[in-house]
């Protein structure tokens, strides 16, 4: 799967080497991509004239097939509280979400933060928060911000799309 966004800005360099060791997850109510009629109901929530979008969950759910990663039936909070205390001396734990926030608790929201908060400041290993979230219900974008530990330091990256039609960089 490739996404190939409208590229807006200048964008930052992205060559490098990137070993993803396990990719964890969690949701409340988990969708097993797997399952025919759980495809066709993941499928249904998309609207049938957006083929582009249609197009990217097809490719997603199958490399979500071929792709080995775990994905479990739990809160939120509980789930980034169990990932931090495994967290390994040789890897940098990442956090990533994608237009979920809003529908979190404010008190799951709260215990997220100061599980990130706590853990970074502690030291270890290093933690990064990686997200695409609106910043404001008022925009018609996302926010793309990453705050990494042990200092905590947040940077704002880019502006984009719901969809993934388009990303301006902020750099």
């Amino acid at each position: 799967m490739r996404l190939e966004p409208e590229t807006r800005g200048s964008a930052p360099d992205l060559s490098g080497a990137l070993d993803i060791a396990t990719r964890q997850g969690s949701d409340i109510a988990p969708i097993d991509v797997s399952r025919d009629d759980q495809r066709l109901r993941l499928t249904s929530y998309v609207w049938a004239d957006q083929e582009a979008r249609l197009s990217r969950l097809r490719a997603a759910m199958e490399l979500a097939n071929e792709t080995p990663f775990a994905l479990e039936k739990a809160d939120a909070a509980d789930f980034v509280d169990a990932a931090l205390a495994a967290r390994r001396p040789d890897r940098v734990t990442v956090l990533f979400h994608s237009i979920m926030w809003q529908y979190l608790r404010h008190e799951t929201r709260a215990r997220i933060e100061t599980a990130l908060e706590t853990a970074g400041r502690a030291g270890g290993p290093p933690i990064a928060w990686l997200r695409m979230e609106p910043s404001d219900t008022n925009e018609p974008f996302a926010l793309v911000s990453l705050t990494l530990w042990p200092t905590g330091e947040r940077r704002d990256l880019a502006h984009c799309d719901f969809h993934g039609r388009w990303i301006e960089w902020l750099l």
